[in-house]
């Protein structure tokens, strides 16, 4: 039955109207809620641990949770709500869970509008160069892959290089693979990932590859994992790997790479971008500097979940075996140069201009 928009603002205007929204906002709430509770120690691959590290606080977060939906009262019921959900989440880590609004994979940005996460390379005189890149997203493998193809005579050109990826929230490892033969000497250390087998999990790796813009890769991986998710008992860890690690090397290498290199990074910098820091410093020219990553890597691959109110739950599904050697989630990859936190934008820039410093001179 179609209500019209009118006589729907009319009645949403009574005092009784208000009431009853206000109630129904609460009951949506708790719905969210009692739905996330159940679903995350079913499905999410880092729930486990979680539980059994902290689970006290866990299930003292979801009684504050529960009281504090009963009490929304106000039209911003909603934006309340959202905010009682990430405090619940956080109670089960500190990254790579959240609920929003609208779906994940939202469009990108309209070609008109300049996107200010585009990779972007500048020089900074006849020795260094700024690459920085803000984003990994898998949308912007290819800007990467073109910048470097286009600009090769300049990258060859100069001897050192700052790599700012602060502020990346990471995306997709596949988006920095091209610029890898530029940092890398040779082997550096991969670690397999194990999948939690549940038929939710299942269903949604099923799904993943289809949003990808080169679905090809993403295939290529989720295959063999699909079989070994189906054939195992729910709730069990699978994977498709022989080894649970084992050496890699990119393609190949480039013969006029830097001579040296400066990756910056900071607390924001987390997920596919925790996982560069943490390749490239396989590098021998390679340095990190800045403050730690984010840390919230341990645990990923996120799939979307929809809740009773239309809301979106990002949970992870995947696992890395490096966890049982190097745990870094709420740790993070540590830098070799530490730098204070940049208070604003005139410090972030100075930043740049001590690493530059640094690499062309061996002071700070």
């Amino acid at each position: 039955m179609r209500i019209d928009s009118w006589l729907l603002a009319l009645v949403l205007a009574s005092p009784l109207a208000a009431v009853a929204s206000s109630e129904a906002a609460g009951a949506r709430c708790r719905a969210d809620l009692d739905d996330i509770a159940a679903f995350l120690p079913l499905n999410d691959a880092g729930a486990a641990e979680a539980r059994a590290q902290h689970g006290k606080q866990i299930d003292a977060a979801l009684e504050r949770a529960q009281a504090d939906s009963i009490r929304l009262q106000d039209a911003a019921s909603d934006s309340a709500c959202n905010d009682i959900l990430a405090a619940y989440l956080r109670a089960w880590r500190p990254g790579h869970l959240s609920v929003s609004a609208v779906a994940p994979n939202a469009a990108p940005p309209a070609a008109a509008v300049p996107d200010p996460r585009l990779p972007r390379l500048e020089s900074l005189g006849a020795d260094t160069l700024l690459l920085t890149i803000p984003s990994f997203n898998d949308r912007y493998r290819a800007p990467l892959e073109t910048l470097l193809t286009r600009r090769r005579a300049e990258l060859e050109a100069h001897r050192y290089w700052i790599v700012d990826v602060r502020g990346n929230g990471g995306g997709s490892d596949t988006t920095y693979a091209a610029l890898l033969p530029w940092l890398l000497d040779g082997d550096f250390r991969q670690h397999a990932l194990e999948y939690l087998a549940t038929p939710v999990n299942i269903q949604a790796q099923e799904q993943i590859c289809a949003h990808q813009s080169d679905p090809a890769p993403c295939l290529r991986q989720m295959t063999p994992a699909l079989a070994a998710m189906r054939a195992a008992s729910a709730g069990s860890f699978v994977t498709s790997a022989d080894e649970r690690s084992k050496l890699e090397r990119p393609t190949h290498l480039e013969p006029k790479a830097p001579r040296r290199v400066a990756v910056l990074v900071d607390r924001a910098c987390g997920s596919s971008c925790d996982q560069f820091a943490l390749t490239v410093k396989a590098g021998f020219r390679v340095k990190l500097a800045g403050q730690a990553s984010a840390g919230v890597v341990d645990v990923g691959n996120l799939r979307p979940h929809t809740l009773p109110s239309g809301r979106v739950l990002r949970y992870a599904t995947t696992r890395s075996t490096r966890v049982s050697e190097l745990p870094l989630d709420g740790i993070g990859v540590q830098p070799d140069l530490l730098l204070p936190a940049p208070v604003d934008a005139a410090a972030r820039a100075a930043d740049v201009l001590r690493v530059q410093r640094w690499l062309e001179s061996g002071r700070l």
